[in-house]
């Protein structure tokens, strides 16, 4: 294969892998549905080759899951892994928002745009919005931080709860409680008080945590009850 082709199967693999990563993340896949690589190569109008290593990459970053005699899916996400993510998101944007406070003075501008437009979203509860800028703060705030191993990492903690907080499963009183937080937020960073804005940023994780665990166990599948004589583990 020449360099030529092989980038050209490396840029539709990318393609694939971009296109799957939103239909999941947009709700388009839902968790659980299953992934037909014939289906999937006529949704994206490209070969099976590139379609195949797109799940297993993506499977490698745990938003693909392959079950023995059923083939790929969309993972659901449970409890269990709600809790993991939240445990390392709480660490990794508490770390991105102290340097963000760091080097924040080229995003002043842009910081407090955003945060202007998000007060107005807010205040009209426009959620579907609100979500989109929301994604937007956070984004911001992983450039600020001038890290981009730090940046990475976060968006991929990020990107599997979107399974779970669609715009449409978001309360009001969590989208009040989410604008209060990025102003607290914002303002550590306009400061430059890097203390600050890991603790305000920390605090905002875990009110979304808390948010999405509600969320999960109103749509979480009921667990089995154990058959009688059946020992439960511990």
């Amino acid at each position: 294969m020449t360099s030529v082709a092989k980038v050209a199967e490396s840029t539709v693999v990318d393609y694939a892998i971009d296109a799957l990563r939103e239909a999941i993340r947009s709700g388009r896949l839902v968790p659980g549905q299953r992934l037909v690589v014939a289906d999937i190569t006529a949704m994206l109008s490209v070969s099976a080759g590139p379609v195949r290593e797109a799940i297993r990459r993506l499977t490698g970053e745990g938003l693909i899951e392959i079950v023995p005699h059923r083939g790929a899916s969309v993972r659901r996400i449970t409890s269990h892994d709600l809790k993991e993510i939240f445990e390392l998101r709480e660490a990794v944007e508490g770390l991105a928002a102290r340097l963000a406070a760091e080097r924040s003075a080229p995003f002043r501008d842009q910081l407090k745009a955003l945060m202007q437009e998000m007060a107005q979203l807010a205040s009209a509860e426009d959620i579907e919005r609100y979500v989109v800028n929301n994604t937007a703060f956070h984004d911001l705030v992983y450039r600020m931080s001038g890290n981009e191993r730090v940046r990475t990492l976060a968006a991929q903690l990020v990107l599997p709860i979107y399974q779970v907080r669609l715009p449409q499963r978001m309360p009001l009183s969590e989208l009040h409680i989410s604008h209060n937080d990025h102003k607290e937020i914002a303002a550590a960073l306009l400061a430059g008080d890097g203390e600050a804005a890991e603790a305000a940023m920390r605090r905002h994780i875990g009110h979304a945590r808390h948010g999405l665990e509600e969320t999960l166990a109103a749509i979480e599948p009921p667990r089995r009850p154990a058959r009688a004589g059946t020992a439960k583990a511990d």
